[in-house]
């Protein structure tokens, strides 16, 4: 469990805080453009609400993680200091969304396909329902296997 937030829950549940920090570290955005690019992340599989996304960018700023500013009616959020601290502190298994420094390699990756692989077996009765997901798997675990 990272810093904030707690429990694993479910993929679209799961870390809307930490994805919200990671996607403003690259550049300051809207609540809007943040759901663009979490739904462009997750493939179109996911977009988040706007009942999630803008009370939660509220919450952050109240708590110090982010900053607002006004542009052209629009509000702009951008982490402070205390924000890119915890995102340099953390791990979470969508680190690498930001592309921010702090990405320990072979060791965070690792602990992404742990967390992901503990994930699917949570969820095998919907994986391997699927065709589609059950010859995905089969072609991730012969990747890493051929090692």
């Amino acid at each position: 469990m990272g810093v904030m937030g707690s429990g694993m829950g479910k993929f679209r549940g799961f870390g809307l805080r930490y994805w919200v920090l990671s996607i403003l570290s690259g550049e300051p955005s809207t609540g809007s453009m943040i759901m663009d690019k979490i739904e462009g992340i997750s493939m179109g599989h996911w977009r988040p609400s706007p009942g999630h996304v803008y009370p939660l960018l509220n919450s952050l700023t109240t708590e110090g993680y982010l900053t607002v500013e006004s542009r052209e009616g629009k509000k702009y959020y951008s982490l402070t200091s205390k924000g890119i601290e915890i995102i340099e502190r953390s791990w979470f298994p969508w680190r690498t969304v930001g592309g921010f420094p702090g990405f320990n390699g072979l060791e965070d990756a690792l602990k992404n396909i742990e967390i992901l692989a503990d994930y699917i077996l949570d969820n095998k009765e919907k994986a391997t329902a699927n065709d589609e997901f059950r010859d995905r798997i089969k072609k991730v675990l012969e990747r890493l296997s051929s090692m």
